[in-house]
């Protein structure tokens, strides 16, 4: 009898002391992780209030500008049977008239609904350009606004407004800076799900804001709860920001797990031939309706170069997509030849399906009403997410500093 209690304890007391090692790992890697949340909080959490805040206004950046510029981005609807647009030639020389001299027309944006206008993108040889907005029915220019070259602040409250979201005031520097900020906070959001995970085992507390309501507590239960219902949405639009602002390292992991995965659109080349001119705007816009002409014209982008390509966007086909129901056609600006089609039933592979959802994302717009307003909830709660983390950690700061003066004294 005593040979197996001896035989017990003698067990008993590696085992105790493993356990006890493996609770102290777990502490220590507990406090890293809440040490690697904690400082990436600080130092990038701040510009998740900017970009949820603004990103929440550019979910409907089109709805306000018009109740703000009704005269400049709406028109009346002309009465049944002569309310056709003019053809996208009309367009393009009604805004010619209205450019400055020796501009290019870059692009060009469809209405997308029957009370809209049209834009029309110029760009100057200084860089400077313009955004021309013309009536569809009248081929009629109802206004202009005009920027500067490399103006990081632009003149008109939505355009500040995506300057700030899109690259902070900073111009291409921004651009990347914010971009590198959306991977911060991407590392922020999966350490704080690190963070949150109930090891105890407490799952439905892990869930709930708790009762009764304690003031420190009610920080942290909101700071969790709404990090964690949210997180997938702010993860997805964070995700969608970092491949919108820089998009070449997204695209260069994906095509290493998906190799059949085609990069931008652009780079289907045009092919020059010996005295060859380009075709018109209006000629490829007219070449891409006839072999897909389901769904209204969206957008239009010019050449880049003398290699580029003509590409003619249209939404709301029929029977394409129930989420994203889009088509872009490449046109070689050259022969009128289509050389690339992307939508949803041309796609390749899984990895070109992830990179042609990522602006639908963005905006919401993947999921009509319902998308929007998640990604504008997902933004509004930003700011209360880093609101309630400072405090908690401002709160614990100086109880410390109480503390030490305490045992000081």
């Amino acid at each position: 009898m005593s040979g197996r209690a001896v035989t017990s304890s003698s067990i008993a007391g590696p085992s105790r002391e493993i356990a006890q090692a493996r609770v102290r790992d777990r502490r220590l890697w507990r406090t890293w992780w809440v040490q690697a949340h904690l400082y990436l909080g600080l130092t990038a959490g701040a510009l998740l209030v900017v970009f949820g805040l603004t990103g929440s206004i550019l979910v409907f950046f089109q709805d306000i500008d018009e109740w703000l510029n009704p005269a400049l981005l709406t028109v009346n609807v002309p009465a049944p049977g002569q309310d056709g647009y003019r053809s996208v030639g009309e367009i393009l020389t009604a805004a010619k008239q209205a450019a400055a001299p020796g501009s290019r027309i870059t692009q060009v944006y469809g209405a997308t609904t029957r009370e809209r206008v049209m834009a029309v993108y110029m760009e100057q040889p200084s860089k400077a350009w313009q955004r021309i907005f013309v009536d569809p029915y009248r081929a009629r220019v109802t206004g202009v606004r005009s920027y500067g070259p490399d103006e990081w602040v632009p003149n008109y409250l939505m355009d500040a407004v995506f300057a700030l979201h899109y690259q902070l005031f900073a111009g291409m520097t921004g651009v990347t800076l914010a971009a590198i900020a959306a991977w911060l906070l991407m590392l922020s959001l999966l350490t704080g799900v690190i963070v949150w995970w109930p090891v105890n085992g407490h799952w439905r507390q892990a869930f709930v804001i708790r009762r009764p309501f304690a003031s420190f507590r009610l920080l942290f239960d909101l700071h969790k709860t709404l990090s964690l219902y949210l997180c997938l949405a702010i993860g997805a639009v964070l995700l969608s920001g970092a491949y919108m602002n820089w998009a070449e390292p997204i695209i260069w992991v994906t095509q290493l797990l998906s190799p059949v995965t085609r990069g931008p659109a652009q780079s289907s080349p045009s092919t020059v031939g010996d005295g060859a001119h380009p075709i018109s705007p209006q000629r490829a816009v007219e070449l891409a309706a006839a072999r897909y002409p389901e769904g209204r014209l969206s957008s239009l982008s010019m050449p880049e170069d003398a290699t580029g390509v003509y590409q003619v966007g249209r939404q709301g086909v029929p029977g394409l997509s129930a989420f994203w129901s889009e088509r872009i056609v490449s046109v070689d600006q050259y022969s009128g030849a289509i050389v690339d089609v992307r939508a949803p039933d041309t796609r390749r592979s899984a990895g070109e399906t992830f990179l042609d959802w990522q602006g639908p994302l963005h905006s919401g717009q993947a999921f009509g009403m319902p998308g929007r307003l998640l990604v504008c909830a997902s933004g509004l709660a930003c700011p209360v997410i880093y609101a309630t983390g400072f405090l908690m950690w401002w709160r614990k700061r100086r109880g410390r500093e109480r503390r030490s003066i305490a045992s000081a004294s």
